[in-house]
């Protein structure tokens, strides 16, 4: 069995691989000509909407080659919303563009729990966005889901360089566990002390 056809036989799958999604083990046993029939077979899925799974593994397949038909059907509205927010995070981290930010942000918002965590998730962190940081910090006083709170607690910290290191263990905890606390001035407390670092 070649490696294209294992590459076909990953989307019959029901395991943790699948789970797990595509990766450059997918395709390094291929052969050139392999490689790009399984860009072009991700390419029809992720014109037909695309998902998380077939934008990442669009761009692992050939990067270079991704960013053109990504950057045209995001732009065109014919993403799905999860695959959105997953072309949004790619194209970003090629030139750090900044209207791609508003995606995140109208996703963070979103009634979906499951678009909420996967824009948290997604969302860049290596930038000072007043938007970015709004948007954080209305999902830290409001989220109900537990994960997509988590990943928000951790992105508004990284976006501020705030760690172990930065302001010592016992700040970083008391922030930490002020920023997930169920109790709103507690919460509150800890956004504040937190701003407040860099005032």
């Amino acid at each position: 069995m070649n490696a294209y056809q294992n590459f076909l036989d990953f989307f019959s799958m029901c395991n943790k691989e699948r789970l797990d999604g595509l990766c450059e083990s997918h395709f390094t046993r291929m052969t050139s000509h392999e490689r790009a029939r399984a860009f072009d077979y991700l390419l029809e899925l992720v014109k037909a909407g695309g998902s998380e799974e077939t934008i990442n593994g669009l761009f692992v397949a050939d990067h270079g080659r991704a960013i053109a038909p990504v950057s045209r059907l995001l732009a065109g509205a014919t993403l799905n919303e999860e695959a959105q927010i997953v072309a949004a995070r790619h194209l970003y981290e090629i030139d750090r563009r900044q209207d791609l930010l508003c995606i995140f942000i109208h996703y963070m918002a979103d009634p979906d729990a499951k678009l909420r965590k996967k824009a948290v998730y997604y969302a860049p962190a290596d930038i000072w966005s007043e938007e970015i940081r709004i948007a954080l910090e209305v999902m830290i006083r409001t989220e109900t889901e537990q994960l997509a709170r988590l990943h928000a607690v951790d992105k508004l910290l990284r976006i501020y360089g705030v760690d172990e290191q930065s302001v010592g263990e016992s700040v970083y905890l008391a922030i930490y566990r002020g920023l997930n606390s169920p109790v709103a001035h507690v919460k509150e407390a800890a956004l504040s002390r937190l701003a407040s670092l860099y005032e």
